[in-house]
């Protein structure tokens, strides 16, 4: 699943191609993704209107307009790429926008788990109210989860999950963060001390700045509007080598299951 590097590596690729630019046709091919796609409402809020910004909250990005914004999610396999005209070409398109001179953007998810609705600017969107403070905000301080980590029994990895509390931050960076860290995922997140907090949310940013610096993580459903694949991928310390050597301590990367998902960790080296 794309995770806020990929986001956010594409928004910084559609600033150009978009941003102040006026909205002059759009087209869909299905009713729905995960939710009913509010054909109608965008085509009368955001045709012929000038996109003045395009920001991101956690996963989602906010094409803003003067009523409000268009939001996008990605879901599992969701992408978005750049194509000479409105003509779909993959089997996956699903909504294609155009936008002045002739910039054409295709949104492709084969598996409809993505979103495109329309957030008003006066009540905003359901799907954003409960999202915890962004990991870059200036709210997202170890005082702060500290507060909200107190008497919390779930796993840290978990609450660094859970997207009421902080958004944006899939199993991938999780993992990564906590290794950085040196903290174990399955330990109780109302245990960190203030210090373990400072030194986690330090981890979590500089993992995902490296990322976003290196374009998003190598999925193989994730692309830029270019096309290209992300480029981390190749410097993960942990996630996805379950019987590799930690590069720091040479012990095997172990994996277990949490909820469902895979969760990879070094027990040497992970032992706060």
């Amino acid at each position: 699943m794309p995770e806020l590097p990929e986001v956010e590596t594409l928004r910084r690729a559609l600033v150009p191609l978009v941003e102040n630019r006026t909205c002059l046709e759009m087209r869909f091919f299905r009713s729905d993704l995960r939710f009913p796609i509010p054909t109608g409402e965008l085509k009368k809020e955001l045709l012929g209107r000038k996109v003045s910004s395009i920001t991101r909250a956690g996963k989602y990005l906010l094409l803003n307009a003067p009523g409000g914004a268009m939001l996008w999610h990605l879901g599992m396999s969701g992408r978005v790429t750049q194509r000479p005209s409105m003509e779909p070409v993959e089997k996956h398109t699903h909504a294609v926008f155009r936008f002045s001179p002739g910039t054409c953007l295709h949104f492709v998810d084969p598996r409809r788990f993505g979103a495109i609705a329309w957030a008003p600017s006066a009540v905003g969107h359901r799907l954003l109210r409960h999202l915890g403070p962004d990991p870059f905000s200036a709210e997202t301080t170890a005082a702060h989860f500290k507060t909200k980590a107190k008497n919390c029994r779930a796993p840290v990895k978990a609450f660094l999950m859970d997207s009421k509390r902080l958004s944006g931050v899939g199993n991938i960076y999780a993992c990564e963060a906590l290794f950085t860290a040196g903290i174990r995922p399955a330990r109780r997140a109302g245990k960190l001390s203030l210090a373990d907090w400072d030194r986690l949310l330090e981890a979590l940013r500089d993992t995902l700045n490296k990322s976003i610096d290196a374009g998003g993580t190598t999925l193989r459903d994730f692309f830029n509007p270019a096309g290209d694949a992300g480029y981390y991928a190749v410097d993960l310390a942990v996630y996805g080598r379950e019987g590799e050597p930690c590069r720091r301590c040479r012990s095997p990367i172990r994996r277990r299951i949490d909820s469902g998902r895979s969760t990879f960790y070094c027990r040497q080296c992970q032992k706060r």
